[in-house]
């Protein structure tokens, strides 16, 4: 992982609160602030005689710290929590350990009051013979080898597991862009369906209108020819009224020359 520093810090870090680490002796060194201990490598082995210390079970589901040596090296690397005896303690496969104060008297056993890093340094600077030191070098560095390829597995699982989501968040990412087409094309059809009532409507609408408009056409025409023919009608009565006073006339007039016609015509003397 990227260094969370513009440059990589030159001395190492206390990884529980930040503070400066004291080296005391070869490979261990102690915060001034909280008095934890960090024991690198090559001190884990003399420390604790088995170079697969702490050899417990990987606790990962404990929140770890960070690695002060690998942030010299400009990277950052979570630390594995493990148990020993009974203790949980903070472990870089490729520098070594981190314990909190307190933890190392425990581990070692001391008894209460006992000065923990004093007993450490006696330990850690017993000289061993030459056979045995060999050895334990030989121990030390196939150890090392072993967490080193420990961690490029662990880290090449990681890389691939990070491969694996970032595809299948490619891979919902197509799945929604296809989602959002069959949306898109669902509405796009939606508001086609709708124009065309729309449009249906309006023409059934437009077609109402210009019948109404037509029959209002021939209904003015038709009332116009009424009144036409009313005016008509009552021109033709009043025409009909004269003639039939004329003819009531000139019946009467008939009338009364037939009485004079038919009267008793005098004798001549």
């Amino acid at each position: 992982m990227e260094s969370p520093y513009r440059e990589a810090p030159q001395m190492l870090l206390c990884p529980r609160c930040a503070e400066a680490l004291d080296r005391v002796f070869g490979g261990v060194a102690v915060c001034v602030g909280c008095q934890g201990a960090w024991i690198s490598q090559s001190a884990l082995d003399v420390a604790f005689g088995n170079p697969r210390w702490p050899a417990g079970r990987n606790m990962w589901w404990h929140a770890a710290l960070d690695c002060p040596e690998c942030a010299t090296e400009g990277t950052v690397t979570r630390m594995d929590a493990r148990s020993a005896d009974a203790i949980m303690v903070d472990l870089c496969p490729s520098h070594g350990v981190w314990l909190d104060h307190g933890e190392l008297a425990r581990l070692m056993k001391l008894e209460a009051g006992a000065d923990e890093l004093l007993a450490l340094q006696r330990k850690v600077n017993a000289v061993p013979d030459p056979d045995g030191l060999a050895q334990r070098r030989l121990r030390w560095r196939t150890e090392l080898d072993k967490r080193r390829r420990q961690t490029a597995e662990f880290r090449a699982w990681l890389e691939m597991a990070a491969q694996r989501k970032a595809a299948e968040a490619a891979e919902a990412e197509r799945l929604r862009a296809i989602e959002d087409e069959k949306r898109r094309q669902v509405r796009e059809a939606q508001a086609a369906s709708a124009a065309e009532i729309a449009r249906v409507a309006e023409e059934k609408r437009q077609a109402e209108l210009a019948r109404h408009q037509r029959l209002m056409k021939q209904r003015a025409e038709i009332a116009a020819s009424m009144n036409v023919l009313v005016r008509e009608r009552e021109a033709a009565r009043g025409h009909l009224a004269s003639v039939e006073s004329q003819f009531a006339q000139h019946e009467k007039a008939l009338s009364e020359i037939d009485k004079e016609l038919d009267a008793p015509k005098p004798n001549p003397k």
